[in-house]
């Protein structure tokens, strides 16, 4: 052994993860309160062309906001302001039920549509009302959760 790493062996991945070393994942709520609407985008891993929201694994803990306005606008097209967090959740093991993930939701309200965005390729964008989106998503209620907590609902009680 020379104290060099061996070439031959590659190093586990490590996700990234939170103070409590439990993986953090970050939902965009892409909003436009003008139109009472939401932009999906169709997800990379389902074929059947399934509507998502922005998501990506985050690098920090402390200042998630370059990672909302990134993803968001190469996953959808779209860039705005964050109007903040709608929801923060664990994810629990099937196995164990000890938390695995931390999931937060932002909400983003668009101020902009770009027609060309780096993901355009790759997904299709399509404007939803609050309640087609809620349908989308009933199986995951944390999602339904953080759509209750945005200003789209707050311009419905008017």
């Amino acid at each position: 052994m020379n104290g060099l790493p061996n070439p031959d062996v590659i190093p586990p991945i490590r996700e990234e993860v939170d103070e409590d070393d439990l993986r953090q994942i970050i939902y965009v709520l892409p909003t436009d309160p003008r139109t009472n609407r939401v932009m999906l985008t169709t997800s990379l891993k389902d074929e059947d062309d399934k509507w998502a929201l922005p998501k990506c694994d985050s690098d920090s803990h402390e200042n998630q906001d370059a990672d909302v306005h990134r993803e968001t606008y190469e996953q959808t097209g779209v860039r705005g302001q964050i109007v903040g967090l709608v929801g923060s959740f664990y994810e629990c093991s099937k196995k164990t039920g000890k938390p695995k993930s931390h999931i937060k939701v932002y909400e983003l309200q668009i101020d902009e549509l770009i027609k060309k965005w780096p993901g355009k390729k790759k997904r299709d964008r399509r404007w939803f009302t609050l309640e087609e989106a809620l349908s989308i998503f009933y199986e995951k209620p944390y999602l339904v959760q953080s759509f209750r907590m945005t200003t789209l609902v707050n311009e419905l009680k008017k």
